[in-house]
């Protein structure tokens, strides 16, 4: 008769063992329906099996093991393969078991880095690992799982029984198990707390593996070299991290570990057992020598002794032929392990000369572009001949030497393995600085029409000390006031006089506060400190928007990814998660519009990952209440007003979109090319992330990818003044940059040896930070404002008494909106079209028509250098309309000239009874200066709509 192949007899075996777990399952089901509700158990952890193959020698194996996963009593959550750079491995395996997530490794080869990657992929909260070459009994996962019910457990292990495949050799020992990978005569024979597991049968909390850091991947084994250990030295830096947990062996957690014949050569026992004296030679160097052989001294006490004298026992069952494998297995691994220490085994090699390259250029390329960055911005710089392209025209080729050397230091230290956080957060606040802080030192006064809003808003808070019942166009502010009542108390405290310095430094307070967020945020995705700075790197570098001035919206969207970074860290309880995050939802709430929503449907995503479901479900209950709450209350009068206009717009992707778009036709051919740069930008970084998700499969299940998709909706809820295509972007920005840094990972190299493709890396990042300037910096000539337009506005100040109509082409100049709770004010080329049109066709005919629909009220005409640079280059107005306009109305009978230089003109419209032109007050005009130059912060010709 001929006799049954093993692995026929091993499938065979696991497909009765499935058929009997059906039928107990069935049977648990109904027992727990009889069971009453309130008798029931608390919901147990979920579990992920991680299996790691590298081979397709093995393919019966692990098919095997998979149906034995199948066949559980208590099925897992999920099942990861994990392919060790077998790409034809995992091909077959995708195709082949549908119920299986294939993830290829993407770490070093090895068994370690495989099994980083399945536990980076893997959502439950308890991972378990199988051999391919092994089987599970039916109630392994059950009785892994019991082992959890005490929190202070960090892993639980099992006994592992060879299955040979031509029987146990009579010589070889069953104190020597651990050489075929089994559990091994020494070991506890009931559940008892272990030093450290073994591979084929273990399993860890998640959290614990990704707070240690994971398997070392210069320890374990590697294809099919024999050495080993990584998970002792795990197990002893997941104990000594976490200080009262413990490690637990279960015996009755029961798995089959296959033994073929080329194991059972005393050939292969000789190169185990010197393969394990070199790896525990590693491990000593690791965990240092008295916890690395702790067990090993108890077991060449107790166990060795007791297995050299059972042969001569009257009942002996071992025979005596295990005697000699007993002394061989004993001085080999002596051996191993003298020669592993002498060699150094477990030190760090020494780098090679690429290495040594990359690191020095790494450390000296950043103290050298921020000397230069430092000159560079010390050297007079003519801002104010500004052109087309804004400050690209003008800043000096210096600023652009230190940017690139920088950029090409933090690539070079990305490669470099033994680079550690300070020096990745030292290049990221020299990049935060050298793109925010250039402008504030540059300019003499604060940039940008809106971030002198927001201050005059502040003084509006420091003057009457509350907020207005109907402040008309700035009624957002006084509904949602938080930003400005802390802003407004951080500038008494300080002693300042107004909130002017610390808005023209906030753009670079804020981004420098944004990194340790985004650094928490990222570390719930990814324990690989390479990925989470270069997904730093890559926020600020493609953050091109400009939400980073004084305003709301900069405050509340720190606060939103710091809600994101607490809700995803699930080492703490969800009730003190909750507790955290409450007071910054009620500050979010209280400080804008648009970010709560955000808020809330952040948290829905998250809601549909189970993982992360007990604390995103109520965090998205309490901000739904407390945006209500709010909206029905304090902001009522403003949402009842909009509510027409908002509805419209709800559904319409396209006019929504479009709303935030320059007319190319009509702008600048400067403001053309930054625009279309801007667009390839925002393309790039979405096919880049798009890139990622199909090129890392894994990542599509990351709550990375839930938080990027996340925002989209929202692009249907109305245009929001022009700007809600900006704003979903923002707010995706962070778990977009998360993935493209992801999709980059490949090219950091391994153990400080860069490929040749590594020289990608800076030439992606240069990419990047090339769009990034030309749409933050490209705008500028609209955001810069000279003396002559502060001087200007302020004596208009000094002659308008309050109840008078201040009018302008539009908001573009510095203190638009003083006084605001006593001044009207009109922009006519931010009205309707017909308004525009008409103004711009006949000028005075148009804003004496305007100024005589307030009756009894001054009208003064104000224009300025700002107004003209916008509405150029944006193509608000047809090109030199305003000068066309000031020219027609110089000797218009009803307007009369108060002031004129060359960054401003100001004229008082006279009340239809006025006969002839009245004498202009006796006034000293401001100072003359040179003529201005500025430009806007994104590509939005209409500035209307809803609070920044």
């Amino acid at each position: 008769m001929t006799e049954t192949p093993p692995r026929t007899r091993r499938l065979a075996w696991v497909a009765i063992r499935a058929e009997e777990a059906a039928v107990r399952r069935a049977r648990a089901a109904s027992a727990r329906h009889a069971v009453p509700p309130a008798d029931r158990t608390p919901p147990r952890p979920t579990l992920t099996v991680i299996v790691c193959a590298y081979t397709m020698d093995r393919w019966d194996d692990l098919t095997a093991a998979l149906a034995s996963i199948r066949a559980q009593d208590e099925p897992p959550a999920e099942t990861i393969l994990v392919a060790d750079h077998c790409h034809e491995l995992a091909g077959r395996a995708a195709r082949e078991f549908p119920d299986v997530t294939v993830l290829r490794n993407r770490g070093r080869r090895g068994l370690s880095g495989a099994r980083n990657t399945g536990v980076e992929g893997a959502h439950g909260d308890i991972v378990a690992f199988l051999d391919d070459d092994a089987t599970a009994e039916p109630d392994w996962t059950m009785r892994l799982l019991d082992g959890y019910a005490d929190p202070n457990v960090l892993g639980v292990g099992g006994r592992i029984q060879p299955s040979w495949d031509t029987g146990r050799p009579a010589w070889f020992p069953a104190e020597f198990d651990w050489v075929v990978g089994c559990t091994y005569r020494g070991m506890p024979e009931h559940a008892a707390p272990v030093r450290n597991l073994i591979g084929a049968n273990m399993s860890f909390r998640r959290s614990v593996l990704l707070g240690v850091g994971g398997f070392r991947t210069d320890l374990g084994r590697v294809g099919t070299r024999p050495l080993g250990c990584e998970e002792t030295e795990l197990c002893i830096r997941a104990a000594a991290r976490h200080r009262g947990g413990r490690i637990g062996y279960e015996p009755a957690a029961v798995v089959r570990h296959r033994v073929p014949a080329a194991r059972t050569t005393w050939r292969y026992f000789r190169a185990r057992c010197w393969a394990e004296g070199l790896s525990k030679a590693a491990v000593s160097r690791h965990a240092g020598t008295g916890t690395a052989l702790a067990s090993e001294r108890s077991y060449l006490a107790s166990t060795i002794p007791r297995a050299l004298v059972r042969p001569f026992a009257p009942d002996a069952a071992p025979p005596k032929a295990t005697i000699p494998a007993l002394v061989l297995g004993v001085l080999t691994t002596a051996l191993g392990y003298a020669t592993g220490r002498l060699r150094g085994l477990g030190q760090d090699p020494p780098p090679t000369a690429p290495a040594l390259a990359f690191r020095a250029f790494g450390l000296l390329a950043l103290p050298i572009a921020a000397l230069l960055w430092v000159l560079a911005v010390r050297m007079p710089v003519a801002v104010e001949r500004m052109g087309g392209l804004g400050l690209l025209d003008v800043l000096p080729t210096l600023y652009w030497c230190a940017l690139a050397l920088l950029t090409a230091g933090f690539a070079a230290t990305l490669l470099d393995r033994a680079a550690r956080a300070p020096r990745y957060a030292l290049y990221t606040c020299a990049l935060v600085t050298m793109l925010h802080a250039t402008p504030a030192v540059l300019y003499e006064h604060l940039r940008y029409a809106w971030a002198w809003k927001h201050v005059e808003v502040v003084d509006q808070f420091l003057r009457t000390g509350e907020t207005l019942p109907n402040a008309g166009e700035l009624a957002p502010y006084h509904q949602w006031p938080g930003f400005f009542a802390e802003a407004a108390a951080a500038v008494e405290a300080i002693g300042a006089p107004d909130a002017l310095t610390m808005a023209a430094w906030s753009p670079l307070a804020f981004d420098l506060l944004l990194i340790g967020p985004l650094v928490l945020l990222y570390r719930t995705f990814t324990r690989n400190r390479r990925i989470l700075w270069a997904a730093v790197w890559i926020y600020f570098g493609t953050a091109w928007v400009g939400q980073d001035y004084f305003a709301p919206q900069t405050f509340a969207f720190v606060l939103y990814v710091t809600i994101l970074a607490l809700v995803l860290d699930r080492d703490r309880r969800p009730p003190v998660t909750l507790g955290l995050c409450a007071p910054l939802v009620l500050a979010v709430v209280t400080a804008h519009q648009l970010t709560p929503p955000m808020l809330a449907v952040a948290a829905g995503a998250l809601a549909c990952s189970r993982a992360h479901r007990p604390v995103a479900l109520p965090l998205l209950g309490f901000t739904a209440v407390a945006v209500l709450g709010w909206d029905l209350t304090v902001a009522r009068p403003f949402l009842f007003e909009q509510f027409g206009t908002s509805w419209s717009q709800f559904g319409d992707f396209q006019a929504n979109t479009h709303a935030g778009m320059v007319n190319l036709g009509t702008a600048e051919p400067g403001q053309v090319l930054v625009a279309r740069v801007d667009r390839a930008l925002t393309a790039g970084v979405v096919l880049l992330a798009a890139a990622a998700l199909i090129r890392c499969p894994r990542l599509r299940r990351s709550p990375a990818t839930l938080l990027a998709i996340a925002p989209l909706p929202l692009l249907a809820a109305g245009a929001y003044g022009g700007e809600i295509i900006f704003r979903v972007y923002l707010f995706a920005l962070p778990a977009v940059a998360f993935l493209i840094a992801s999709w980059l990972a490949p090219l950091f190299g391994d153990r400080g040896r860069p490929r040749p493709r590594a020289v990608l890396l800076p030439v992606v990042f240069a990419l990047l930070l090339t769009g990034f300037v030309f749409g933050y910096y490209g705008k500028e000539r609209q955001n810069h404002f000279v003396d002559g337009e502060i001087a200007a506005r302020r004596w208009l100040a000094s002659v308008s008494a309050p109840g008078d109509l201040i009018v302008a082409a539009t908001n573009n100049f510095p203190g638009a909106y003083a006084d605001y709770e006593r001044q009207q004010h009109r922009w006519f080329a931010m009205e309707t079209p017909a308004l525009r049109e008409g103004v711009v066709r006949d000028p005075v005919a148009g804003l004496t028509a305007l100024a005589d629909e307030y009756p009894g009220s001054t009208a003064y005409l104000f224009l300025t250098a700002g107004q003209r640079a916008e509405c150029d280059q944006t193509g608000l107005l047809p090109a030199g309309a305003l000068d066309r306009m000031d020219h027609t109305l110089s000797t218009a009978p009803r307007f009369t000239v108060l002031l004129r230089d060359r960054d401003a003109v100001i004229y008082r419209i006279d009340p239809g009874t006025t006969p002839q032109r009245a004498v202009a007050p006796q006034a000293a005009p401001p100072p003359q200066v040179a003529p201005p130059s500025s430009a806007p912060v994104r590509s939005a010709p209409v500035r209307s709509g809803p609070a920044r």
